[in-house]
């Protein structure tokens, strides 16, 4: 079968409207989708944050809320941590080459992780109106 360049030009640019077209479950630019689930799944709440004698501040009941979440979040990013070492990564790297964007991908899951215990620590701190 021959198609003459008309028609060519002609699918071409059926095929280019096709693609621009958005299609549901396909949001590839845009994380927005996803992040307004995951807000929904933790139940992000209303932070305010005061004016007190000069120093911003949020309430010990507001951290109590903030720390419920980053529980949450610290549990989620340690159990992908460990489905990943139980999926089969090695302890040892002697003797493996391992793709860099899986290490990469583990190795800012792990700084993830600390970050949320650090900020679980602050938030707790606020709590029980402690440290500094």
């Amino acid at each position: 079968m021959k198609i003459s360049k008309r028609q060519l030009r002609q699918i071409i640019k059926e095929e280019k409207q096709k693609l621009s077209l958005p299609r549901a479950g396909q949001d590839f630019g845009s994380n927005a989708a996803r992040q307004e689930t995951l807000n929904e799944q933790a139940e992000i709440p209303t932070v305010e944050v005061t004016d007190e004698g000069g120093t911003l501040i949020i309430s010990p009941e507001a951290a109590t809320e903030v720390e419920a979440v980053i529980a949450q979040a610290f549990g989620v990013i340690d159990d992908l941590i460990l489905a990943i070492e139980e999926g089969g990564y090695p302890r040892s790297t002697r003797q493996t080459v391992i793709d860099p964007r899986l290490e990469g991908l583990k190795d800012q899951l792990e700084i993830a992780v600390d970050g949320l215990y650090e900020a679980q620590m602050q938030a707790n701190h606020i709590m029980a109106g402690t440290g500094s």
